[in-house]
């Protein structure tokens, strides 16, 4: 009787198994062809901030990073998906790598050419990615 509503040892094997491939088939679910150009170039403009004044620099980042999360979360809602993260390990790298071209931009502020070039690096690299996460999911 203590056994009434206790998963058997294959069960509980099975579920589980079926949450990962459940998992999987979300983080892998495309994403709208338009979102990937739109978080480029949003990428770019924030890698770019640094060349604004003071503070019209703080603004557009500010404003910069809430269009990027607000783009991604409502697109993310309308496809039921809002917080999954692709299993593509090259988007995901890629999105690392972008994000480290930007911090550098933001934290370093160089002269004007570097801050161009780590804009130009984070969009692409970006792309990269989108372009691998577009293809792993649109098989």
């Amino acid at each position: 009787m203590e056994n009434i509503g206790k998963p058997t040892p294959s069960e509980a094997r099975f579920a589980l198994d079926d949450i990962d491939r459940v998992q999987r088939a979300v983080r892998d679910t495309p994403w709208p062809v338009w979102l990937y150009p739109v978080n480029a170039l949003l990428i770019g403009a924030m890698a770019l901030a640094p060349l604004l004044s003071d503070p019209a620099r703080f603004v557009a980042l500010v404003a910069l990073a809430a269009a990027i999360v607000g783009v991604n979360t409502i697109t993310g809602y309308r496809m039921g998906t809002p917080w999954a993260l692709p299993t593509n390990r090259t988007f995901q790298f890629s999105v690392i790598l972008c994000a480290v071209f930007v911090v550098a931009s933001v934290a370093f502020t160089p002269p004007t050419w570097p801050t161009v070039l780590l804009a130009i690096a984070a969009s692409i690299t970006y792309s990269i990615g989108a372009f691998a996460h577009y293809r792993s999911t649109s098989r």
